[in-house]
């Protein structure tokens, strides 16, 4: 080598630093990092100690970033001056000099021959450089072109050597770094996350950079504006709200691969615990280390200096993701490791006393002016308040149901006998009389049965719902209280006056002991039944009974009068406008000591509302706070419907101003607003059309900064206000889905789906409906003839009929017509015919698309209804 005649420090030549370097870098992979000259003094020497702070230094400077800033004042990536930058004169062709010099070297034995593999890709890797520097192809071009062939390689051939990993990185990465700044919102180039997994896969991470481009996202991210104000429309605040929320999944992204590294803490520490051996080796986190030290200590395969950046762009994605505005479920799912390991540094760790400060960035913080300020906000004055608070509301937990539970009561609510039948059978098994096993397993859920007799009660099927009742008795349940209610809220749902007077009298003969529900189910189900004079009589006689309660025949049927009852009466009264004998109703509860509650105050309110007296609601209200009654939930929806009525009449400030005064009331009277309040504030909204377009975005502003998602009932809302636009606004429906990524929530229940293909479909948008029917109904789950409909019709008109092939055959799947015993005769005689019945098989049938088999069926079905009288 001295013939070579390098002047190197120390009279290494070139050849020989290189294979130092790649030897400090293997070491320090391995968890002992030092400097390139740590091979030529002792370890734990106090030059050694000089030689890796004096690397340190150097690998800070040579990482640091900061070129002159852009118009936009937004600090960007300085270009790494790496040894291997295509930017230097004839890189290429040294860089492919080496690779095939290597290639050319035979291999140790028994080592594997991987020369040609590495020689494609030293190819691929030269193709992907001549395309950005000769041909002009975009950094997204040669991105396309590197996952398609190199990157497949490397996943292929495993073993590949790290120089042509470093030029992937040099060639290819760390302009992507550089670049991704300029691109958040485009997203044409890869995500961060992205970018994050490969550098990490390839060995080419370096923190000081990568933690640079952190940054810049988490930057862009807090400049995005969360106002609605700032934005033109509804729409257009929905979707820059759902472009963050991308931004957002991919920052947790990042985090999740770089995390992937690191060290973890022995189970019981408070604070991960530094390596044993390396540059760190010795450098223990003490009670005065700084959150860089700790954060540092998880990661002991990278320098110490190299990790102040990336200590800083965690505690910035800290800070970001902790926010109200950022708790939305699935982002805190997804952030949740990240975060847990953030608390643990900071608040349970040797820095818990001494939490993350500007002074401890200060190196770095000058680069990025804004930070401060966004990490370090200035605390609010004494008494100041926030509306968008998350401290003052909490969202009210929902209540889990069976899924039998809920199929019976879909089916009330579509009147669909045949499948209270079929889940009546699946309940009690096919057995006409259940072995000792099954008795057991049904005696555990006496609520179902109180359920079907209900359910046959509202579809007027009495002797079914009797059966029901003759089979609990026969496996010894007994009815009680609730099951006679279950038959009598069926009579009401039914409007049959006749059954809710006959379920009375056997009930009083029965000899169970009544409660107030029963009475108030009663009174409420006369007025109901459209017969208030009965109702008004049914609360006289529970007063007399009540007098009477001594003597034997009324002490099992006596109840106390209170004020649920005479509240049922109170509603039923105001509902047919019977003003003066709500006068009558109050003063007879007065004269029995009857005191009002909250409920009797709401319905008092709701026809002053509609009417807009306010004297009268002033009234109300001051009677209120005379008995110490707060409003509720309930009070302010009531005040809602009066104060929202027509809103689009006001200006817009105006109409922001109404909504934020309700909401800072609700705030201030203690109210916890869930998401069906804020559901009804939206429907109410949504119904004045364009016209209050402000107020909405205030609204949907207000769930955001909680914290909060939008309901799969909130977003069939702003899809049925979108469709209602004249003409159609389908762009904002496929905008909404796309940038909220509904197909993958799993929330999103199938009614929003229904309107979405119904709303494209009659918007002349077929392709569009189509497109959401192969994705969420075409592999069998249930869907309404309506919309089938819906979707039919046009398909026919454009003449595409495999598609509408595909929709029939879904609505015969759907309604399980197999031969057999599940046939078509069956169902119709299950049903009545009514699954026949439907617009959608005579529209098939009129079309010529049912074949001779569904044909058959359709026209015996419609034959026996016809018999009938159907």
């Amino acid at each position: 080598m001295r013939d070579l005649g390098l002047a190197s420090a120390g009279g290494v030549c070139v050849r020989c630093q290189l294979r130092l370097l790649v030897a400090s870098h293997a070491r320090a992979r391995r968890g002992i990092a030092t400097s390139s000259g740590a091979a030529a003094v002792p370890p734990g020497s106090a030059a050694a100690a000089t030689a890796a702070e004096e690397d340190g230094r150097a690998h800070e400077s040579w990482m640091q970033t900061g070129p002159p800033e852009p118009p936009s004042s937004i600090p960007t990536l300085r270009p790494p001056t790496d040894p291997f930058s295509p930017r230097r004169p004839s890189s290429l062709s040294i860089f492919q000099s080496i690779v095939e010099s290597q290639a050319r070297t035979p291999a140790a034995p028994g080592a594997p021959a991987a020369g040609a593999a590495a020689l494609g890709l030293v190819k691929d890797v030269a193709r992907i450089q001549t395309m950005l520097e000769h041909e002009g192809a975009t950094l997204a071009d040669a991105f396309a072109c590197f996952e398609g062939s190199v990157y497949a390689q490397i996943k292929d051939n495993g073993a590949v050597p790290q120089i042509i990993k470093n030029q992937i990185a040099a060639v290819l990465l760390e302009p992507l770094a550089l670049a991704k700044p300029k691109d958040f919102d485009s997203g044409e180039l890869p995500g961060v996350a992205r970018i994050t997994d490969i550098m990490i896969e390839l060995d080419v991470l370096r923190p000081f950079a990568w933690a640079a481009l952190v940054i810049e996202l988490v930057q862009h991210i807090y400049r995005q504006k969360t106002v609605p104000e700032a934005y033109a429309s509804v729409k257009d605040f929905e979707t820059a709200m759902a472009r963050r929320d991308v931004l957002l999944h991919d920052l947790v992204g990042a985090w999740r691969a770089f995390c992937a590294q690191r060290s973890s803490a022995p189970h019981g520490s408070s604070a991960p615990k530094p390596p044993a051996k390396g540059a760190q080796a010795g450098k223990a986190v003490q009670s005065n280390s700084t959150f860089q030290d700790a954060f540092a200590a998880m990661f002991p395969q990278y320098l110490l200096p190299s990790m102040l950046k990336p200590s800083l762009a965690a505690f910035a994605t800290y800070k970001l993701l902790t926010e109200p505005f950022n708790r939305t479920r699935s982002i805190q799912s997804e952030a949740a490791p990240f975060l847990a390991m953030m608390k643990t540094l900071i608040f349970q760790g040797p820095t818990a006393r001494r939490p993350p400060q500007p002074a401890d960035f200060e190196a770095v913080l000058d680069v990025y002016p804004d930070l401060p300020r966004l990490l370090w906000p200035p605390k609010p004055a004494k008494g100041q308040a926030y509306l968008n608070s998350a401290s003052v509301f909490r969202d009210a937990p929902r209540n889990a149901v069976s899924t039998m539970y809920h199929h019976v009561n879909t089916a009330v609510a579509s009147k669909n006998l045949g499948a209270v039948q079929r889940t009546w059978a699946q309940f009690w098994g096919e057995a006409a009389a259940p072995d000792a096993e099954r008795i057991a397993q049904l005696a555990r859920h006496p609520d179902m049965f109180d359920l079907f007799i209900y359910a046959y009660t509202v579809l007027r099927r009495p002797q079914q719902a009797i059966e029901v009742w003759s089979n609990m008795e026969r496996i010894g349940i007994k009815p009680t209280i609730k099951t006679w209610s279950s038959m009598l809220h069926g009579c009401v749902k039914a409007s049959h006056l006749a059954g809710v007077h006959a379920v009375w009298d056997k009930l009083v003969r029965s000899g169970i002991q009544l409660d107030t529900a029963i009475w108030t189910a009663r009174i409420h189900g006369l007025f109901a039944c459209g017969d208030p004079d009965s109702g008004l009589r049914a609360l006289e006689e529970m007063a007399h009974v009540w007098a009477h309660r001594k003597d034997a025949r009324h002490a099992r049927i006596a109840v106390q009068p209170s004020i649920e009852p005479v509240n049922a009466a109170l509603a039923g009264l105001l509902r047919l406008n019977r003003r003066s004998d709500v006068n009558k109703l109050l003063a007879w509860a007065s004269r029995r000591g009857i005191n009002p509650d909250l409920y009797t105050f709401n319905t008092l309110l709701r026809p002053l509302v509609r009417a807009g007296d306010m004297k009268g609601i002033d009234e109300v209200f001051a009677t209120m706070r005379s008995i110490n009654i707060e409003a509720d939930v309930a009070t302010f929806v009531v005040l809602l419907e009066g104060a929202l009525n027509q809103i689009g009449c006001l200006a817009p400030a105006q109409q922001v101003e109404v909504v934020e005064r309700i909401l800072a009331a609700m705030k201030d009277a203690g109210v916890e607003i869930n998401m069906r309040t804020y559901a009804k504030i939206l429907h109410l909204l949504l119904r004045e059309g364009g016209r209050a377009e402000e107020p909405v975005k205030a609204v949907l502003a207000h769930i955001w900064h909680r914290g909060l998602e939008l309901t799969s009932h909130i977003y069939t809302m702003l899809v049925d206000h979108y469709f209602s636009r004249d003409p159609p606004d389908c762009a904002a429906v496929t905008a909404l889905i796309e940038n909220r990524r509904l197909h993958e929530n799993r929330s999103i229940d199938r009614v929003f789906w229904e309107r979405v293909i119904s709303g494209y479909a009659q918007a002349g948008d077929t392709a569009r409906a189509l497109d959401i029917f192969n994705r969420v109904f075409v592999a069998g789950s249930t869907i309404t003839f309506s919309t089938l409909y819906d979707l039919l019709r046009p398909l026919l008109a454009e003449g595409n009929m495999a598609a509408a092939a595909r929709v029939v055959e879904a609505a015969r799947k759907m309604g399980r017509l197999e031969d057999g015993e599940t046939g078509a005769a069956t169902a119709a005689a299950a049903d009545g015919g009514r699954y026949w019945r439907h617009r959608f098989w005579h529209l098939v049938y009129r079309n010529g698309l049912m074949g001779q088999h569904l044909e058959a069926k359709f026209l015996l079905a419609n034959q026996e209804s016809m018999n009938q009288g159907l």
